[in-house]
């Protein structure tokens, strides 16, 4: 492993390779000439089940140890590749405990299940203890909190439309949207702690939206194992990759704040995939990905993703 020692004068960086691809980790960058918006990774759907052809990242200095009662957001610019068939769940982001065995072990989850049309979000501490919320698309008179018309109108997918890449949503002209996922300091999976926005809106109160329906157990996540991140499938068993053609995606962040509205708007830039390093929050970001079209990753935590066996950086 080779040492840099500036990079453009301001940042330190290690330089690492995984499958050919080199990353280059940078603790904080805030050059905008050296960001590119050409390409994106796409999983691959050859081998699920296996990690070694995922994008995935292990945590090796406590940069993702979030609890139950921090703040964290997570976003990324997604394009769909699954179609109609798939009638499974597809998972979008997975973070959880780096020596996990099921998939509830400390994690923070984003997934979309095919056959109910739903958009879930999810933390737990183990299996039984958890807080959730999901969205789907809807055109129902409203039940109390429950007005599935604010997803269907923020993702343009339709009433009662399945997200697939047939059926897209509301995209910029590459076919990605912004997905962006906030929680608050409170333990719970109330729209008040927890929201899900599809580029710049917010798709307001999800089915727990205003009670704690939601939740079972207790959840009380641990901060002392070091994180695995896997992105468009599950991080211990590599599953759930959808099917058809690779998913893409783009400019993934972590953020250690509940961002705000306005900050996910700034984030979305009109569709555009911001230069993290301008945005207003950028001292809250501690994870940025933006899979450059040379390979390498300007990064604004210290960790780089192993893009594995078939999944891999192509054009947009």
């Amino acid at each position: 492993m080779g040492l840099i020692t500036k990079i453009n004068g301001l940042a330190y960086a290690n330089i690492a390779k995984y499958s050919g691809v080199t990353k280059v980790n940078t603790k904080k960058v805030s050059d905008t000439g050296n960001f590119h918006n050409k390409n994106a990774v796409a999983k691959s759907i050859t081998a699920p089940g296996d990690q070694s052809h995922g994008i995935f990242l292990a945590d090796s200095n406590g940069d993702f140890r979030f609890d139950q009662d921090d703040a964290v957001s997570i976003s990324f610019w997604i394009r769909a590749g699954w179609d109609v068939n798939d009638n499974s769940t597809i998972v979008l982001f997975h973070m959880e405990d780096l020596d996990a065995t099921d998939y509830r072990d400390d994690e923070f989850l984003l997934y979309y299940y095919e056959p109910h049309a739903r958009v879930y979000a999810r933390f737990a501490s183990s299996s039984g203890n958890q807080h959730r919320n999901f969205w789907h698309s809807q055109n129902l008179n409203p039940s109390g909190l429950r007005d599935y018309r604010a997803f269907m109108n923020a993702s343009g997918l339709g009433d009662g439309g399945n997200w697939n890449s047939a059926n897209r949503g509301t995209v910029n002209g590459d076919g990605y949207h912004l997905m962006t996922l906030t929680k608050g300091t409170s333990n719970n999976g109330q729209y008040s702690n927890m929201k899900l926005y599809w580029n710049a809106t917010d798709c307001g109160y999800g089915f727990y939206g205003h009670n704690t329906t939601g939740a079972s157990g207790t959840v009380s996540m641990g901060t002392s194992t070091d994180k695995a991140i896997s992105l468009g499938s599950r991080v211990f068993d590599g599953d759930a990759v959808g099917n058809n053609t690779e998913t893409k995606y783009m400019n993934l962040t972590i953020w250690n704040k509940e961002l705000s509205a306005s900050e996910v708007n700034e984030l979305y830039n009109s569709g555009t995939p911001l230069h993290v390093g301008t945005h207003s929050a950028y001292a809250n970001c501690v994870g940025w990905w933006p899979f450059q079209d040379d390979g390498t990753g300007q990064i604004a935590g210290t960790e780089a993703f192993a893009i594995n066996g078939d999944s891999n950086i192509e054009a947009k």
